[in-house]
């Protein structure tokens, strides 16, 4: 979606968008000179008006929180990669894998 869309449905001003953007806060796609918007940009904006709003939080809190989802996220994509890679190998593998991960979280 385009910015003006983006704004109508995200209930937000362009100045707001305009922070946001330059705190990198939302972080659309860019191409050909032009922002691109889409549902997830759209739920962290909801997302950063809860966090001000509705729980009270300050920017820099703000910040930290996005930093810490964007980490969770990060982590998802390379555990769901490590999962992919493991199901790909024989089942010996797997059983042999399992093992040392238990036997790691015991020590």
């Amino acid at each position: 979606m385009d910015e003006r869309e983006f704004l109508a449905r995200a209930d937000l001003r362009p100045d707001k968008l305009q922070i946001w953007l330059e705190t990198g806060w939302l972080v659309p796609a860019f191409r050909e000179g032009v922002w691109h918007y889409v549902e997830i940009d759209l739920a962290r904006a909801q997302l950063i008006r809860d966090l001000q709003h509705d729980l009270g939080i300050n920017d820099d809190g703000i910040a930290v929180v996005l930093d810490l989802i964007d980490q969770v996220g990060g982590l998802r994509h390379v555990l769901q990669a490590i999962l992919r890679a493991l199901q790909a190998q024989p089942a010996a593998i797997r059983r042999q894998i399992v093992d040392a991960c238990a036997a790691d979280r015991r020590s």
